[in-house]
């Protein structure tokens, strides 16, 4: 901030300002010091400057010194400090207090021993500080400016302004510009002129730059001329206005004899006696025709009761009316009476209009008190007499205790209002009297406005000709440098080409989308980095080539080619955009999707002189919009596929179920047991297509357990590959990372994939194996979310898919056999994306397929491998047990019921859940179930979990047995935790029903 060493303020008249500004300002500091008047206030008409003005004056003067000499930080240092004194005067004036700065800093200096109070600065010598103390603090920080001329200037505007208030004979127009102290007001002057000496150059430089100093100055001496006319007008207002209210104080002192006429009264009858009532009543009535204003005389009992008054009984009547109903009049004649002097009541409204008052004065003969005489005054007809003539174009209201009882005038200038109280018979009286519109049109002309819109017309004529001074000049020599530095233009101006086709360039190579450029025949003249890559043509070979040739565009790959964007923006003259995407065919041979579009590019006469082409590779933005496609479509056909899988398996289930009672009852024909035995197998096969269906269904969600996968292939593969003439190669690491999968359901998908494989090599060929761990990063695979995956590749070497139908291999009922079912590979594509995984195709013509599986790592062990003897299907011999069998099929339970009865056991059926429970309850009184067997799922009623549970609560040893369709089903799997103690699954296979009632019967 304070780096810069080279000097900005060099004039010698800097030297100069910088002297003034501390001789100034030390001579004032020295007089007070010395308690010297004449060194702090030269001229008597004029205000003394303060110690700290003084002070600030000296560091003003240094500050400009040490710019100079380019000492910058201590220049700021210097300037500072008055920038804060400034400013803290400039808050005090606007608070209306003087914050502190009115108090001598740092000195042992009291105001009051030279003058009487403090000495404050003035608001137009706090500007003046302000702005040089800012003007060199900014220098200070710019390190390499000069201050800036535009401050310089308002300091000489209201510097001038100040002198000339200072100097001009008018004290009273210019009162508050001679109460700035003349020889502070020299020193801003000098400084104000050296700093716009040196940026007169800088001024000269700007186009409106000495224009706007200029109207700048002249516009500030008009507004400080307009103001001090303005002050003059003020001050003249208030001191007439001020003068009337005077005369009407006095004139209203000098009316206070009249009410005291009833005072007199009173002390002529104390003098010579009361006299009759007739004769009191005619000496009233001569007084109401002697005091003006004076509307009625009443006289009034000690006990406070009007006895009569003149004129008449008064309206209403006021005779005999008591006056302590009053507390206000009752308080009166009281003090009256206490004092023996007259007292006056506040402000009363008479009855025939308008507002007055009340004087009593009490009554006392040889010293006994007799009552009081009363006088009712009208304000207006006391006061409007003898006021008329001063009162001509004023506004004057009277009020007493905060009632006003006397107005005149039409409505003043609230802001010249005089007001002030004048004691009137022991009461205080509130006098406001204002100008009325005549009499401020008077003195205030309307001159401020008029000076301050003739200095704007002068400031604005004055910077029009200096502008036009400064414009005339500045054509010269521009001129001059016109025809010096045309050459070195011209050759700028190659260089600019030069760099602006450079980085054209750049710019036209560094766009992530292929850019072609043509000229107006469609031929190239440019392509980026991006095209080259998609067309396979270099910028260089393109150049010349037809669009159509560099970028050939087709509907299809075996399409014809079709009119390019280029050609259809060059004849329309507008932006084109292909509908739909097209396929390009680059020079390598690749074939891409793209989506494009082409711009005209016009010259300033607005003719087309080329065009520029935008196209981008979508390949592998479609084939995500295409999975995404066949998932939903996948989706909504597992729906479906659920539910037929289902009804198809209860059907199977009474077909198998019978087949098998028809094995034991038929006669040991070998034909018909052969029969029986095909229809059987066919049956089982049946079963095997509804088991892909479940599995591809949203019901067959995968009971998933931590696992090797790597060994399940292994096994798999070679178990299904057995007895052909295909061999495998694996290759699975022994560090392959764990995986949750379910054995059941990746068993189908490797059957599916390896016997796809062996019939795609016709039975003879090497598959080939290959599992390792991988990282995906995020957007990497497409539907693949970022993560560790194990990672397994099956390649065979068949005779490969063809391009158009490689994304359908995955579609439901999609076959390229004529004995396939289409739901092996869709079955694998949902079992991977509900393992969180995903499963991958990619195919040459003659050269194989490789379909690529992907499963998350979990960071679950493997557990050990379950050692044990596998349980061997026993035919239970029932012996007549009682078994409930609970199916809402009726024949589905009409088999199971048979094959149950075939096995020996006493079968009891039901339909649902509900009936179950009875049964079972009621069983319990007279012959209990051995066991129960329930079918899980029971539309629209209780299935077997439910019934399960109900059941432990009325017999926590129930035997019981889940019956399902649903072999995926975590209830199958998990039976135990339940609350059944073996599983069997539809449909029945009778050594399987036997196996399942020995497990319950005899655990």
């Amino acid at each position: 901030m304070f780096a810069a060493r080279n000097p900005v303020l060099r004039p010698r008249i800097v030297l100069i300002a910088a002297a003034v500004n501390i001789l100034v300002g030390a001579v004032a500091l020295w007089g007070w010091l010395a308690a010297h008047p004449l060194l702090v206030q030269w001229n008597r008409h004029l205000a003394p400057m303060p110690a700290n003005a003084a002070l600030a004056e000296i560091l003003i003067g240094g500050g400009l010194l040490l710019l100079q000499r380019a000492y910058y930080r201590w220049a700021f240092l210097a300037a500072f400090p008055v920038v804060l004194y400034s400013t803290l005067a400039a808050m005090g004036f606007l608070l209306g207090g003087h914050l502190g700065v009115n108090t001598p800093f740092f000195l042992p200096i009291h105001p009051a021993t030279l003058f009487h109070g403090r000495a404050p600065i003035s608001p137009l010598s706090g500007t003046m500080l302000l702005l040089a103390s800012a003007a060199i603090a900014f220098a200070a920080l710019t390190g390499a400016r000069a201050p800036s001329p535009v401050p310089a200037a308002l300091l000489v505007a209201l510097s001038t302004a100040g002198l000339i208030g200072q100097l001009s004979p008018l004290w009273p127009i210019w009162r508050d510009l001679h109460e700035v102290s003349l020889p502070g007001t020299l020193a801003l002057l000098t400084f104000g002129v050296a700093v716009l000496d040196y940026g007169w150059l800088e001024l000269r430089s700007r186009r409106f730059g000495l224009a706007f100093v200029t109207a700048i100055m002249l516009l500030t001496v008009a507004m400080v001329l307009a103001a001090a006319l303005k002050t003059y007008e003020r001050d003249e207002l208030t001191r007439m206005t001020q003068g009337v209210w005077q005369g009407i104080a006095d004139q209203i002192r000098t009316q206070e004899h009249r009410p005291l006429a009833v005072a007199r009264l009173a002390g002529r009858w104390e003098t010579f006696g009361l006299p009759p009532i007739a004769h009191a009543r005619r000496e009233a009535a001569l007084l109401l025709h002697q005091v003006p204003g004076l509307q009625a005389v009443i006289f009034v009992a000690p006990s406070s009761r009007v006895l009569w008054r003149v004129p008449g009984p008064g309206h209403p009547p006021v005779v005999g009316r008591d006056l302590r109903a009053n507390p206000g009049r009752a308080l009166v004649l009281q003090r009256a009476r206490r004092s023996g002097r007259p007292a006056m009541t506040s402000v009363i409204p008479l009855f025939k209009g308008g507002h007055g008052f009340i004087v009593v004065a009490p009554v006392r003969i040889g010293g006994r008190f007799k009552g009081y005489i009363g006088g009712v005054f009208d304000t207006r007809g006391l006061l409007s007499r003898v006021m008329t003539n001063l009162w001509q174009g004023y506004h004057v209201s009277v009020s007493l205790h905060g009632q006003r009882f006397f107005t005149r005038g039409l409505s003043g200038a609230k802001r010249y209002r005089a007001t002030g109280k004048v004691r009137f018979l022991g009461q205080n009286l509130v006098i406001r009297v204002s100008p009325g519109p005549r009499v401020v049109n008077k003195i205030a002309v309307g001159l401020p406005p008029i000076v301050l819109t003739s200095g704007f017309l002068l400031a604005l004529f004055a910077a029009a000709a200096v502008y036009g001074m400064q414009q005339a000049q500045r054509h010269a020599d521009s001129l001059d440098r016109l025809n010096s530095g045309l050459e070195s233009l011209v050759l700028a101006r190659t260089g600019a080409l030069r760099e602006e086709r450079e980085r054209w360039r750049v710019t036209l190579m560094s766009i992530g989308d292929g850019v072609i450029v043509t000229d107006s025949s469609g031929l190239v003249r440019a392509l980026n980095a991006e095209a080259e890559r998609l067309t396979g043509y270099g910028d260089e070979e393109a150049r010349g080539l037809p669009v159509d040739t560099v970028l050939p565009l087709y509907r299809s790959p075996q399409g014809a080619a079709i009119e390019g964007p280029v050609a259809q923006a060059l004849r329309t003259g507008e932006v084109q955009h292909l509908k739909g995407p097209v396929v390009l065919k680059a020079r390598h041979g690749g074939v891409l999707q793209v989506s494009d579009s082409a711009a005209p590019i016009r010259d300033e006469d607005g003719e087309v002189t080329g065009a520029v082409m935008v196209f981008r590779d979508i390949t592998q933005h479609q084939a995500l919009e295409e999975r995404a496609m066949k998932a939903k479509s996948l989706e909504a056909l597992g729906v479906l596929a659920g539910g037929i899988a289902h009804d198809f398996n209860n059907i199977l289930t009474a077909i198998f179920g019978n087949i098998t009672l028809a094995k034991l009852y038929a006669p040991t024909d070998e034909a018909v047991q052969s029969a029986l035995a095909d229809a059987e197998q066919a049956s089982w096969r049946a079963r095997e297509l509804t088991f892909q269906l479940l599995t591809f269904a949203k019901g067959g969600a995968p009971i998933k357990k931590p696992g090797s996968i790597g060994e399940t292939v292994r096994d798999l593969a070679g178990f299904f590959l057995k007895g052909s003439a295909v061999r495998y190669e694996m290759t699975i690491p022994d560090d392959l990372w764990p995986t949750e999968f379910d054995p059941d359901q990746m068993g189908q998908v490797i059957q599916n994939i390896v016997l796809n494989a062996k019939e795609a090599m016709g039975g003879v060929g090497v598959l080939e194996v290959v599992a390792r761990n991988v990282t995906v990063e995020a957007a990497q695979i497409a539907d693949l979310a970022a993560g560790d995956y194990v990672e397994i590749a099956f390649r065979d070497c068949g005779r490969g898919i063809e391009p158009e139908y490689l994304g359908k291999i995955f579609d439901p009922y999609f076959s390229l056999k004529s004995s396939g079912t289409g739901l092996g590979l869709a079955v694998t594509y949902s079992v991977l994306k509900r393992h969180q995984g995903l499963v991958i195709a990619d195919s040459m013509v003659g050269k194989g397929t490789t379909l690529t599986l992907y499963l998350p790592r979990t960071q679950s062990g493997v557990p050990p491998a379950a050692h044990g003897r596998a349980n061997k299907a026993i035919a239970a011999r029932g012996r007549g047990r009682r078994v409930l069998l609970m199916d809402d099929d009726r024949d589905v339970r009409s088999v199971g019921a048979q094959l149950l009865r075939a096995l020996g056991y006493d079968a009891v059926e039901v339909v649902s859940g509900e009936e179950a429970l009875r049964a079972y309850e009621a069983a319990r009184r007279a012959r209990p179930f051995d066991a129960v067997i329930l079918d899980l799922t029971v539309p629209g009623g209780m299935g077997g979990k439910e019934c399960v549970r109900r059941l432990k609560e009325y017999d926590p040893d129930v035997r019981a047995i889940v019956a399902t369709g649903y072999y995926t089903d975590p209830v199958v799997a998990e039976y135990k935790a339940h609350g059944f103690r073996a599983s069997v699954q539809k449909p029945y296979r009778l050594e399987e029903l036997a196996a399942a009632l020995t497990q319950v019967l005899e655990a």
